[in-house]
């Protein structure tokens, strides 16, 4: 691999979203799992849905949050020649310079959406899988 491509800004930012992403997934975990511990030593149920349903919320929120603002991803995909003909080149390049535009500005969104979507992922798989095996 050429040095040019190894410490290109894209390599980099992929390295750092990557170490964000981790660090975020430990920490929204974490801080679930904490939440549910308290939850469960004050012997209130109460507590336990209202974790759930807030980190369910905030899934829900910047999963719609992101959709949306990529108007739900039907510019991907698209070349000049499949817009409409009667569109001038500077528009055409216009319209899909806004779609990237906006993919590239939403991307912090999944470095909260994948954190959320692993830890219910883990505590499905622990509620499901794990805790059955060792009762």
């Amino acid at each position: 691999m050429k040095e040019t491509e190894r410490n290109s800004p894209r390599k980099r930012g992929g390295r750092r979203d990557l170490i964000l992403l981790i660090v975020n997934t430990l920490l929204f975990f974490t801080v679930y799992r904490i939440l549910l511990y308290y939850a469960e030593l004050t012997d209130d149920t109460f507590w336990s849905f209202l974790v759930m349903v807030l980190y369910l919320a905030l899934l829900l929120g910047f999963t719609l949050g992101y959709l949306i603002y990529n108007r739900f991803f039907y510019r991907h995909g698209l070349t000049k020649d499949r817009l409409c003909p009667d569109w001038s080149e500077e528009k055409k390049e216009t319209f899909l310079a806004d779609a990237r535009r906006r993919f590239d500005r939403s991307r912090w969104m999944m470095l909260v959406i994948f954190p959320l979507l692993f830890t219910f992922f883990f505590d499905t798989v622990d509620l499901f899988i794990i805790e059955p095996i060792f009762r």
